[in-house]
């Protein structure tokens, strides 16, 4: 599935080898590597982009913009990220809601990345947690998972369906007051029905950046299976093959919910 993973190293050097043992399981196919970012935490507490890693293409900006809300989160609400150049530095300033990150896990991750401590954070699809893991041991290095697309999408769908029982439940309210009563809560529906338009507007949004994000996702795959050799192809092909299911079937959700 895809994960966002944060893998904590001692020092810069091992951050680099973590970058290159990534690439290389991705050439093998074990993995699809959508991009990897090299941070370093300052005695300060600013993270600061050492280098970047995304697949070229066309869809290689959209690969990003998961890794740069998670920087964003770990920079805390008065940190810093100097050098930002992935794919979500847009995001750092901006709207952090509905990332899939949830705080647990950007806690976890901060009390190991420590001033002066390097980490790799990157995006890929891993069918199991053993290739990774494996390679990672010679490093030092701690991994922390996050699967973050099931629960942006369950995220939206739930606030969504929140919104929409809230309307229903102040219908039914006004189909049974009386006529001073009635006419307070219709200015209310008036007023809720506002707020609907604008988080259907928001939360709709958030959907064609997850949409995006799959697209670009499976095109990556797809490119570097047409470039493997026969073995890692097979992986690719099979990887894109299941990607692409899982993202028919949030659209065909997304497009129900909304409809």
């Amino acid at each position: 599935m895809d994960r966002e993973i944060v893998i904590v190293v001692p020092n810069e050097v091992a951050a680099y080898d973590v970058v290159k043992a990534l690439k290389g399981l991705d050439d093998q196919g074990a993995i699809e590597l959508y991009s990897a970012t090299v941070v370093m935490k300052s005695d300060t507490g600013t993270l600061t982009v050492k280098q970047t890693h995304d697949t070229r293409g066309p869809w290689a900006a959209a690969l990003g913009v998961s890794t740069g809300a998670l920087l964003g989160l770990l920079a805390g609400p008065i940190g810093a990220v100097a050098g930002a150049t992935v794919g979500g530095a847009a995001l750092l300033g901006g709207e952090l809601a509905y990332t899939g990150f949830a705080g647990d896990f950007v806690h976890a991750v901060e009390s190991k990345l420590q001033p002066g401590a390097y980490a790799v954070c990157a995006s890929l699809w891993e069918d199991w947690t053993v290739p990774v893991d494996v390679a990672m041991a010679p490093y030092g290095a701690i991994v922390f998972r996050q699967a973050t697309d099931d629960v942006v999408a369950a995220q939206i769908r739930a606030d969504w369906q929140a919104t929409k029982d809230e309307l229903n439940h102040l219908d039914s309210e006004i189909a049974q007051a009386a006529d001073a009563e009635k006419t307070k809560l219709h200015a209310k529906r008036d007023e809720l029905r506002q707020r609907q338009t604008a988080q259907r507007e928001k939360l709709q949004k958030r959907v064609h950046k997850l949409q995006d994000s799959w697209d670009a996702q499976i095109a990556s795959i797809k490119a570097k299976a047409d470039a493997a050799k026969a073995n890692a192809k097979a992986r690719h092909e099979q990887h894109a093959e299941k990607l692409s299911r899982f993202a028919a079937t949030q659209k065909k959700a997304f497009h129900d919910l909304f409809a």
